[in-house]
């Protein structure tokens, strides 16, 4: 195991799930089935456009070798696979996502870009993949694994779906190392992005929701120690953004 950058704080707290959280993980597609409709423009605001670009670094990531095909997990309106089409070496991206209205959503915008022909959306289960073992060469999946009601069984299913010697890339919320950036961060975690995201969303509570999945997550070395126990050879992490978010390769 090995990190990119010195200094990536790793979690101490235990990475067990309180209960009631890891019930409502069960049942967050409800969440994002409700706030399907306004969720596209939230997040360019709330993120102020910063998750863009860390999805065209991962697009930048993605392993040098022609005929790519990707399995996006927790694919919601297909954000990820619209901008990793982009890279030449990729032909053919599958997403997939429990939330029938955010996947309806990415349907349309595939549509509008004339793409269907390269990517497709369905209805799946993070942690029970519909997909045949060695058949994918990139496995991604975007701020959604945090949602996972067990992780590690989503690692597991990434890694068997997984062509020997491809790649899984996992983009996720994690928390600053600089003690004045992450308190500034916490803040706006806890009190603005919930206050915003809830009032304009029309949703009582699924930015609080989404505050509690990011501080519960194991982030940095802990999910690096999961990523190995799943198997996962070569594992690194990258920091984004002063350590706001990090995005985790390996290789099967």
């Amino acid at each position: 195991m090995q990190e990119t950058t010195d200094g990536l704080q790793e979690k101490t707290e235990s990475p067990a799930q309180d209960n009631a959280l890891g019930e409502r993980k069960k049942e967050s597609y409800r969440i994002f089935d409700d706030i399907a409709g306004t969720y596209d423009p939230l997040n360019r605001f709330l993120s102020m456009g910063i998750d863009v670009y860390w999805r065209h670094r991962m697009k930048k990531e993605l392993p040098k070798k022609e005929g790519l095909k990707l399995l996006d997990l927790a694919t919601g309106t297909a954000d990820v696979p619209l901008i990793l089409i982009k890279n030449p070496h990729v032909t053919k991206i599958r997403g997939l996502d429990m939330s029938k209205n955010m996947i309806a959503i990415g349907r349309e915008k595939i549509k509008e870009r004339n793409l269907q022909e390269k990517i497709t959306l369905d209805i799946g289960d993070g942690c029970n993949l519909p997909e045949k073992d060695n058949s994918w060469d990139v496995t991604t999946v975007s701020f959604g694994i945090r949602n996972f009601p067990d992780c590690f069984k989503g690692l597991q299913e990434m890694y068997r779906v997984l062509k020997p010697g491809g790649q899984i890339m996992v983009m996720e919320f994690s928390l600053p190392s600089n003690f004045l950036i992450k308190a500034i961060y916490l803040f706006y975690f806890r009190k603005v992005l919930p206050f915003i995201g809830n009032l304009f969303s029309g949703h009582g509570d699924a930015y609080s929701y989404l505050n509690q999945t990011v501080e519960d997550f194991p982030y940095g070395r802990q999910f690096l120690d999961l990523m190995d126990k799943a198997n996962f050879k070569k594992t690194r992490a990258i920091p984004l953004t002063f350590g706001i978010a990090t995005l985790y390769i390996g290789e099967k």
